[in-house]
């Protein structure tokens, strides 16, 4: 800018001047600036287009005194100028330094007034502004705000929603803030304002209160409290956080409500951040790794976890599949796929399904299907036994079709002769021999038929048993007097053994008269003559009672014993014997027993007999009569 007034002689330069950050000012005697620097133009809010030359001061009498004086004798001085831009300008008042300056510095003919802003009141001058600015902000924000005393007097309030609190604005003056607000933030208050008088310099509060009619909703405050500087006031902010208490306990409920959600999945959840650490796991996933609580740790990473079960032995696996294992579970986790099924230690079977999500976190679910596995197994082990069942059944259809049509045959055979007569008339003596041999077929397929439909009687749960106390000897005595002569003309000798005192069995007589029956018929089969056959009965310890049935036949191998008891199986081999049953006797004999709950034992080996043991349990010894 250039002043015609002034022109610059060199010895104070107005450029060095102008770049002062102090506002200063060349004025005339009579008051009108002659030249100032760009501090100066901003304090007095000039624009760059302004008309400087129109510039002047105005002063009281005192502070024109002064100025004269300052004229006169040289000396700086302190005053009070009003400074104004324009006529029609308003007044700005200024705390100046004025000092003379001597005319020939400036090349004019007479001194000017060097004029320059104190430091303090630029100081006030911006302190002003910013108070502005603070107290247009505390009214363009919802709080309430208070300036108090230590003791909570009300200096000072200000307010966009003066019915906030639900207070009238006029208590607020001339009062004690912990008085005017209701319980409980009055209570409050007081005691953040003692905490700041112990040496806090902010507390903070939250507060309640009740709303004003039925139909609101009870109000939420938070209360902020700050120290000033001067150490004797307080600045005290009240806020409505309604909304935000509001959404914070609403999501807070939702969390609760989905963490319950979470927990009542009977599968076990398991959720992993973008990092892989661990975020929360459900109660049924905590279940399944309960020996392992460590482990489930927030922020334990997915890789840890996985690796250090593998080590402890919670999966059941062989050591050599491990690593390619991990692999392939470390690659679903990442990526995928479809489910996996691993066997735990314990012997429980996991389901594992893992699926990323959006955020790059993966969530998996662990589901027990170790029943699944189990019925599995017993639909497998069923299918297994239908297949057995089925090939028993056509084995069992064949022996039978060969044990009838063999006897059948053999009736048919005899009767055709009978009846075409070709031994010549019927007093021949020799067909007296057919009629044996028919005789003999049939009682030998009535026996065969009975077993059968007593064998399926007992299969179907049809057989009854009609049990009384049975005396053991005389049975033992009848099956034997009936077997004794086919015994004595296979060449063996038949006797029985057993105590005069044996306690009465309870039980079927006519079943047990059958199993012994069965046992003796079996022993004159395959006991070559020359041998013997021994029946007895004794008690054992613990009360049992046992009926045996020993032969000096040629008894059986170890691998053999399970044949006899199959129906229509062997134990010796057909070309090997000349002796034949039907393969029932033993399997039914065990099935009857089965019904008075005893237990069949075979004591056998090739070259030395067989003994046959019937076992019956105590609570079936010495009971004389049953209810």
């Amino acid at each position: 800018m250039a002043f015609p007034q002034i022109e610059d002689s060199g010895c104070l330069g107005l450029d060095l001047l102008a770049g002062l950050a102090v506002p200063l000012w060349l004025a005339q005697p009579d008051g009108l600036v002659v030249w100032l620097n760009d501090s100066a133009r901003g304090l007095l809010d000039l624009p760059d287009a302004a008309d400087e030359s129109a510039i002047r001061l105005r002063a009281d009498a005192k502070a024109s005194a002064a100025l004269t004086s300052c004229l006169t004798n040289g000396r700086a001085t302190n005053a009070t100028i009003a400074f104004q831009t324009c006529s029609t300008a308003p007044l700005l008042d200024l705390d100046v330094r004025v000092t003379r300056a001597p005319a020939s510095r400036f090349g004019t003919a007479t001194p000017l007034l060097l004029i320059e802003a104190t430091a303090d009141h630029v100081a006030r001058q911006e302190l002003a502004r910013l108070t502005e600015q603070l107290v247009a902000l505390s009214y363009a924000y919802p709080d309430v705000r208070f300036e108090l005393r230590r003791d909570g007097s009300i200096l000072d309030f200000a307010t966009a929603s003066p019915a906030e609190l639900n207070i009238p604005a006029e208590r607020f003056l001339n009062g004690r803030v912990q008085d005017v607000l209701p319980d409980p933030a009055g209570a409050l208050v007081a005691d953040a304002l003692e905490r700041l008088s112990a040496g806090e310099t902010v507390v903070g509060v939250e507060f309640t209160l009740p709303a004003p009619s039925p139909r609101q909703n009870d109000a939420t405050f938070e209360a902020r409290l700050v120290a000033l500087m001067d150490g004797d006031r307080v600045l005290c902010s009240v806020r409505n956080v309604s909304e935000r208490v509001r959404a914070e306990r609403d999501a807070r409920q939702s969390h609760a409500r989905l963490l319950d959600a979470i927990d009542s999945v009977p599968d076990g959840f398991v959720l992993y951040d973008a990092q892989d650490r661990l975020v929360l796991c459900n109660q049924r996933y905590r279940a399944l790794f309960a020996t392992h609580p460590d482990l489930l740790a927030p922020g334990t990473p997915f890789e840890t976890v996985l690796r250090e079960t593998a080590r402890r032995g919670v999966y059941r696996m062989p050591p050599e599949a491990l690593e390619s294992w991990i692999a392939q579970r470390l690659a679903l986790h990442r990526d995928g796929g479809p489910p996996v099924e691993v066997e735990l230690q314990d012997g429980r079977w996991l389901r594992i399904e893992e699926r990323r999500t959006s955020d790059g976190g993966a969530v998996g679910v662990r589901t027990d299907i170790t029943d699944l596995k189990n019925r599995a197994l017993e639909l497998a082990t069923a299918r297994d036994e239908a297949q057995r069942a089925n090939r028993h059944k056509s084995d069992y259809v064949h022996h039978l079709s060969h044990e009838l049509r063999t006897p059948l045959t053999a009736v048919m055979g005899f009767a055709e002769i009978l009846r075409d007569e070709v031994m010549g008339p019927l007093d021949n003596p020799r067909y007296r021999d057919a009629a044996a041999q028919i005789a003999t077929a049939g009682e030998y397929m009535l026996e065969l038929i009975n077993n059968l439909l007593d064998l399926a009687r007992i299969e179907a749960g049809k057989m009854e048993l009609y049990e009384e106390p049975c005396n053991l000897p005389l049975i033992i005595d009848a099956t034997t007097a009936m077997l004794g002569a086919r015994a004595q003309g296979a060449g063996l000798a038949l006797n029985s053994s057993v105590a005069d005192d044996l306690p009465c069995l309870y039980g079927d007589p006519t079943l047990i008269r059958q199993m012994l029956t069965n046992l003796v018929g079996n022993a004159v089969k395959f006991t070559p003559p020359g041998g013997q056959i021994g029946v007895a009965a004794h008690l054992n310890d613990g009360g049992s009672l046992s009926l045996s049935v020993s032969d000096t036949g040629r008894g059986m191998a170890p691998e053999q014993i399970p044949l006899a008891l199959t129906a229509f199986s062997q134990a010796h081999d057909r070309m090997t014997t000349t002796e034949h049953g039907s393969g029932l006797g033993l399997p039914l004999t065990c099935a009857l027993l089965a019904l008075h709950n005893g237990r069949l034992d075979i004591d056998s080996a090739p070259g030395r007999g067989t003994t046959v043991r019937l076992t019956f349990p105590a609570e079936r010894v010495g009971v004389e009569e049953r209810v």
